[in-house]
């Protein structure tokens, strides 16, 4: 009978020592958790505050470009206006460029 109480005893003990290893872990699992959370949403407001930088310097370079381009278009326009024969040389001399290169390139 003494063993028999010292088995049960023994199996209460680690009994007990099982529940306390799985309310360690249950307490370890909700910190890591909220950790993982707080990491998580550190991380998503980085993430949104570089995405808002990208889009304004995105959104400044395509606003600069559409001005230049514009700016470039009229001052081309103005030009050949201005000189209808030298624009129309220098189409010409860019079509037979363009002309020479592809027979040579035809020809390899």
């Amino acid at each position: 009978m003494a063993n028999t109480s010292l088995r049960k005893a023994s199996l209460e003990s680690m009994e007990a020592e099982i529940e306390s290893l799985l309310k360690s872990l249950e307490s370890l699992k909700d910190d890591a958790t909220d950790e993982s959370r707080k990491t998580l949403k550190a991380l998503k407001s980085n993430a949104e505050n570089a995405l808002k930088h990208s889009r304004s310097l995105i959104s400044d370079a395509y606003e600069e470009v559409k001005v230049k381009t514009r700016e470039t278009g009229i001052a081309t326009r103005e030009y050949a206006q201005e000189h209808p024969w030298a624009t129309a040389g220098v189409a010409v001399g860019t079509i037979g460029l363009l002309a020479a290169y592809l027979l040579c390139k035809r020809g390899n």
